[in-house]
This record gives structure tokens, C-alpha cells and sequence, in this order.
């Protein structure tokens, strides 16, 4: 005859205790429960705020340092760049492609290249005179830095007038004449938007990077607060070309070889032209 465990009945006298349990008591212990979770949620939130505030803080006086310049550099320099051919990854470079910066006025009101494309031409030819090659110069700003070239005993230069932008840079240099691989000169910050942009028509690009027409110092913090909204604009236009291309980037179709040889609202399509 099997005889059931001694331990059986309090068991089950516990259990029946526990149901008897007046109901005020039953509501308090769930209270005190639920305080405890909320406590826990009160610091997982505070230890975020005080780590998500003390980011902010330290991320905006960094932009009066080098440190945020230089970081997004150093991430630019990470990103991979669409495949281009393998003729374009095996050859040398063949030519530099300077990209224009714009351009301003002086005191006597005539247009001449603002300090972004004159340190552009700058460090072409100063990358000319080490390694002489054919330059082709991007941009309306073309005519412009054709000229400072040419003062500067550089010529047989090679124009693109029509582009209007860094997409319309690489596809119209593509157009303008044959490139497998290229030395291309812009500003640090915009080399790699440039450099994804010559990728996707199909050039390969060794980066030589212009300075900047202010220099990071720690001592200067509206230098490197300049440098630190060039590197904040270079992010977004690089998202938005990966995420949304622009819209006003016109295929290579769309403008003729007279107008790219021609500066600027000078050049007519005449419909004959077989593109």
C-alpha cells in the first residue's frame, strides 16, 4: 500500500493559505511590484538621457575643434566605391580632372574664381608640374580656371563647360573624352561624393585633395567650425545621391559636344547633331 509524502499536506495547507490571502494584501505586493519595474524604466531612461545629452554636448563643441572634420574624413575614406572595370582598375592614371568650386566677383564686379576653385587650380598645377599630364577642367567655372592655368604656363587643357553639379561632373567629363582612370582634384570633403560619382560612369579616380581656403587650427575655433559645416553638407548631399538621387543631374543625352566645349549659356543644339 503506497502512502503519500509527508511533505504533501503542507504543500497543499500553503496553497490554500495563499488563496485565503486577504485581497488588500494581494494588491499591495502588486504594487510594490510594479513601482519596482517603474524604477528600473526611470533609470534605464535617465542613464540614456544623461549618455544621449553628454553626446550632443561633446559631438557640438567638437565642432569648433579639428576632431569632427578630421572623423568624417577618416569615415569618408571607408566608403566603398561602385565597381568600374577592370581596364579602369588595371590602368594608370591618364589625366587630372579638376572639379570647379565655384566662382565670385571681385571689387570691380568681374567674375573670377572664388577661393574653393583657385585652390583647386593651385593644386593642379602644382601636381602638373611634378607629373606633367593633360588636365581636363570640369565645370562652368572651366573658362575660369583655364585662364589662372594658362597664366601659370599650363596649357593644352582640355574643357567641360556644361556640368552643373558633381553628378553632371562625371557624366559630362565621361562624355567629353575617353578616361579608363583619372587623378581627380577637389576638396577633401567632397572627394568621396566625387569619387562615387566618376565610379558609376565608369572611371576609376586616385584622389589628390585641394586645401581648403581655411586651415584647422585649435586656436581657431571659426576655422574649424568652417571645416566642420563643409564636412556636415558633404554628409547629407552624399546620402541624398546614395538614398534620392538629385533630380536635376542630366544624362550625358541630354547636352551636345558643342555645349560641352562652349562656356555656359553660349552653346545652341542644333538638331542635325547625332548624339
Amino acid at each position: 500500500m503506497s502512502r503519500k509524502p509527508l511533505g504533501s499536506k503542507p504543500k497543499r495547507r500553503a496553497s490554500q493559505s495563499s488563496k485565503r490571502r486577504p485581497l488588500s494584501k494581494r494588491l499591495w505586493q502588486y504594487y510594490l511590484r510594479s513601482a519596482e519595474r517603474l524604477l528600473k524604466l526611470f533609470r534605464i531612461l535617465n542613464i540614456t538621457f544623461l549618455l544621449g545629452s553628454t553626446t550632443v554636448i561633446l559631438i557640438l563643441i567638437s565642432l569648433f575643434t579639428p576632431l569632427f572634420s578630421q572623423a568624417i574624413v577618416y569615415l569618408f575614406t571607408l566608403l566603398p566605391l561602385p565597381a568600374v572595370p577592370g581596364a579602369a582598375m588595371s590602368s594608370p592614371p591618364t589625366a587630372y580632372v579638376v572639379l570647379g568650386g565655384g566662382l565670385t566677383n571681385d571689387n570691380d564686379n568681374q567674375i573670377i574664381l572664388n577661393e574653393y576653385s583657385l585652390n583647386r587650380a593651385r593644386t593642379a598645377a602644382s601636381a602638373y608640374h611634378d607629373l606633367p599630364l593633360p588636365i581636363v577642367l570640369s565645370g562652368a567655372e572651366a573658362p575660369w580656371l583655364g585662364q589662372w592655368l594658362i597664366e601659370h604656363g599650363i596649357d593644352g587643357l582640355i574643357s567641360e563647360n556644361a556640368s552643373m553639379n558633381t553628378c553632371e561632373n562625371a557624366r559630362f567629363t565621361a562624355k567629353r573624352i575617353p578616361l579608363r582612370h583619372v587623378y581627380l582634384i577637389t576638396d577633401r570633403y567632397h572627394m568621396a561624393r566625387a569619387r562615387r560619382q566618376f565610379a558609376l560612369n565608369g572611371i576609376n579616380s586616385t584622389p589628390i585633395n585641394a586645401p581648403l581656403p581655411v586651415n584647422r587650427d585649435w586656436m581657431k575655433p571659426a576655422q574649424n567650425l568652417s571645416h566642420s559645416r563643409r564636412a556636415v553638407y558633404e554628409v547629407a548631399a552624399y546620402l541624398r545621391d546614395v538614398i534620392r538621387p538629385q533630380g536635376n543631374c542630366r544624362q550625358a543625352r541630354d547636352v551636345t559636344s558643342q555645349q560641352l566645349l562652349t562656356p555656359r549659356g553660349n552653346a545652341v543644339k542644333t538638331p542635325n547633331e547625332q548624339e
